[in-house]
């Protein structure tokens, strides 16, 4: 997702590596299963070194262990291959995986979405697709060999979309060029989504799921958005003391 956080841009390396020396406790969470309910995992950050990484994950996902997981997102994506091993992460978890789009599934997120047996949409959240993008500095070389391995990105990108929803590889590019923005509606109507959520308009009564969290994952959801808070606080401390 294009955006530059200019608070988190100006920190110093001195100030990132006290960072992630602090021990702050990652904004990814998960809850055991009980009473025969599916394992709840939330996925409410960026994807990569400033949110939740691929070995965050897997380790939250070997906690819950084998069995049908409920996968909750609420992300604007981040790093390319951390979503791609996530995505891999989940598509060989021994069990079922329910995905619900809370809020926001973009660019990493929205492929990371796609590895759930079924794709379930909250009534008002979004879902993004794009090309990859990046930074690169060097020669003209440099600049040319970047373009092929994002060119490669891409096509990997737009195949997962295309294998989802059955639309082919070409109009898939072309919505990935645009940068292509979906409400819950549009994502179902476009293959990326299978159920919006409690929606009498695309869902039987009886085919209905109550996906509504309990107060132990609200909790939880508050306890990140503390973490959040005191991730960014931290790194000013940091800033201003080496």
């Amino acid at each position: 997702m294009k955006r530059y956080n200019a608070q988190a841009g100006r920190f110093s390396n001195r100030a990132l590596l006290a960072f992630t020396q602090a021990g702050l406790p990652q904004t990814l969470t998960s809850r055991p299963r009980a009473d025969g309910q599916p394992a709840e995992i939330l996925l409410y950050d960026e994807i990569g070194f400033w949110g939740v990484t691929a070995k965050d994950f897997a380790n939250q996902l070997a906690q819950v262990g084998p069995g049908p997981i409920n996968l909750r997102i609420n992300s604007p994506g981040g790093d390319v291959f951390d979503g791609l091993a996530i995505y891999a992460s989940l598509k060989q978890h021994d069990g079922t995986v329910n995905v619900i789009i809370d809020g926001l599934a973009a660019s990493a997120a929205s492929y990371i979405a796609l590895a759930g047996d079924t794709v379930m949409i909250a009534p008002n959240a979004f879902m993004m697709i794009h090309n990859a993008w990046g930074l690169v500095v060097g020669n003209k070389a440099d600049m040319t060999a970047t373009a092929g391995v994002m060119a490669k990105i891409d096509g990997q990108m737009a195949a997962l979309y295309s294998g989802k929803t059955g639309q082919s590889v070409e109009e898939i590019s072309a919505l990935m060029d645009a940068e292509t923005w979906f409400t819950a509606e549009e994502a179902k109507d476009a293959g990326l989504a299978d159920v919006i959520v409690n929606d009498d308009r695309t869902t039987s009564p009886s085919a209905k799921i109550d996906l509504t969290p309990d107060k132990d994952v609200l909790a939880l959801a508050a306890d990140m958005a503390l973490c959040s808070r005191r991730r960014m606080a931290r790194l000013a401390e940091a800033e201003n003391t080496v």
